[in-house]
């Protein structure tokens, strides 16, 4: 029984992740964990000062978002009539991040599914978006679904290295996990100027392949840059379903002057990506 954490702001671009989740693993078990945090900016003191002085003012705070959230919940059980997954509700008054990480704890998580539509014109934000924030700073992988993505079965998958770090078992393991539930092959893309490895990073394409057994794969070399170009252009010249890399951690100074590879793919990706934490 996969438990999977799936957090909703009731946005159309969340509840849509939502929806592709629920297809993607239509034949899973899985225990479907429903988070929605309340912003601060909810908080309303006219309305707290009303309270009575036995009111808890936390319980004041989230009871309209759990009503929300259960019917939600009941609706989604009225459209996805599955006996392989059940659904449990989690309402809190906190920091996103902290909220997920402590789900993550509570229950046991394995998988953060949630939802982004990419970058507007406007100049990028010191702190990044809600997606961005949650790659850099969650305990688990997360999938990301952009919105309006296709809802379909994941054929085929893409996971970029350069092939300069040697991966534990950890770090690959819910690519891993989801090739075999979901039976979809692995390309393992790496994008350089020449397709020649040294003898270290033969040595860690070995170890790739350690770590994805059962999972059928297959290495491909792409020469080109810049790195987004390259990516965007292999995924949909080669039929991906799946886009997949490892988080890197960066400094706060670094995340500010620095565009990453992380930030890049969240922004621009079209198909759903898995973010891998190590």
């Amino acid at each position: 029984m996969r438990s999977i954490l799936l957090t909703t702001d009731f946005s159309e671009n969340s509840k849509f992740a939502i929806t592709y989740a629920l297809n993607l693993l239509a034949d899973v078990p899985c225990n479907f964990y429903i988070l929605h945090v309340v912003k601060s900016s909810m908080f309303i003191s006219d309305k707290l000062l009303q309270s009575q002085p036995t009111d808890s003012i936390y319980q004041e705070l989230i009871a309209n978002a759990k009503t929300d959230l259960e019917s939600f919940i009941s609706d989604l059980k009225g459209s996805y009539d599955n006996t392989l997954h059940s659904y449990y509700s989690i309402v809190d008054y906190d920091n996103l991040v902290a909220a997920i990480n402590q789900t993550i704890t509570n229950f046991n998580i394995s998988l953060i599914v949630t939802g982004t539509k990419g970058v507007t014109n406007m100049a990028k934000a010191v702190f990044g978006s809600n997606t961005l924030r949650v790659f850099q700073r969650c305990q688990v992988p997360v999938l990301a679904v952009p919105y309006n993505c296709p809802i379909k079965p994941v054929n085929k998958a893409v996971f970029t290295t350069s092939y300069n770090s040697a991966y534990k078992d950890a770090d690959l393991k819910m690519l891993r996990t989801l090739a075999t539930d979901l039976q979809f092959q692995v390309e393992v893309l790496h994008i350089g100027t020449e397709a020649m490895l040294n003898a270290e990073q033969k040595k860690h394409q070995q170890l790739i392949t350690t770590l994805l057994k059962p999972t059928p794969h297959a290495f491909v070399f792409s020469e080109g840059a810049p790195f987004l170009k390259t990516v965007l252009e292999y995924v949909q010249d080669n039929d991906i379903d799946l886009f997949s890399m490892v988080r890197k951690q960066y400094s706060f100074l670094e995340h500010v002057f620095w565009d990453h590879k992380t930030e890049q793919v969240a922004n621009n990706m079209k198909v759903p990506y898995l973010m891998l934490a190590n």
